[in-house]
């Protein structure tokens, strides 16, 4: 007999009644699959990624499989007539079909963080890299899970899960998480790459900014050499004793030569910021 709920309590409830003590709340707060196999029943709980009620809880045993989830499990039965006559065919199914939508949950999570990477190799935003970078180790790990999940399940050979009677179906669904699995794996160098790329970007961001910074201090030097030239002549003389004794009858001389070494100055400048591509 198959039953499926849609309300946690009630389903608490219902297991309670049939004698499983079992801490259904403490399993509902784990954040990685779980399964445990007693005398008379087995209890499998997947956790989904980013969803309103990521919990899915399978109870089976010999005479019945009550099923917890939000996914929808539509035309098992047509499908799977000849499983669903087999002894624990109906556990055996719903678990595999279980399992197959929490995947295609998995790997739509993955093109999700994909997409996003895309984006971020045109524009290499840090912060944004590491959020990315942070789900897809989150999302690997949980594909990593459940695939080590499928084959505990198989390897135990657990009677009320007979992955023989489907066992094309679960090779070709093993498969598919293992595919899954490596592309999450590959896309972690990937999010090396972008890192790097972000730094690259900022460098030359940096570099710029310093290029900037040098045309406005090269400018203000030349402009502090051209303003000195008039403080200079006024502070000779605008102090007699120091120009009557020292400039008397040179005053000519002098004053070419400042202004010489003024446009002397602004000229190698002038130079020095065309040789560094400053204005460019």
């Amino acid at each position: 007999m198959i039953r499926f709920f849609d309300n946690f309590e009630k389903f608490k409830k219902e297991v309670l009644e049939l004698g499983c003590r079992i801490e259904i709340d403490r399993i509902a707060e784990l954040d990685f699959p779980f399964f445990e196999s007693q005398d008379k029943f087995v209890i499998v709980y997947i956790p989904e990624y980013n969803v309103t009620r990521p919990k899915n809880f399978i109870l089976m045993s010999k005479e019945y499989t009550f099923t917890y989830t939000n996914r929808e499990l539509n035309n098992y039965g047509n499908n799977f007539k000849q499983i669903m006559k087999k002894p624990y065919g109906e556990s055996t199914l719903i678990t595999f079909l279980l399992l197959k939508s929490v995947l295609k949950n998995y790997s739509g999570e993955f093109e999700k963080v994909r997409e996003e990477m895309n984006r971020l190799d045109l524009n290499p935003i840090l912060e944004k890299i590491e959020n990315a970078g942070r789900a897809l180790r989150r999302l690997t790990d949980r594909i990593e899970e459940l695939f080590q999940l499928m084959i505990v399940l198989k390897e135990r050979e657990i009677k009320e899960l007979n992955t023989k009677l489907i066992s094309f179906d679960y090779e070709i669904l093993n498969a598919e998480a293992r595919y899954w699995l490596e592309r999450c794996r590959s896309h972690i160098y990937r999010i090396a790459s972008l890192r790097t790329k972000s730094e690259m970007e900022s460098n030359k961001e940096l570099n710029e900014t310093m290029k900037r910074l040098t045309v406005i201090i090269t400018f203000l030097t030349i402009i502090s050499i051209v303003v000195n030239v008039p403080g200079t002549i006024g502070a000779i003389f605008g102090i007699p004793a120091l120009s009557d004794v020292y400039f008397r009858g040179h005053t000519v001389f002098l004053v070419l030569t400042l202004i010489s070494a003024t446009f002397l100055s602004i000229i190698l400048g002038y130079l020095y910021w065309k040789s560094l591509k400053l204005g460019k």
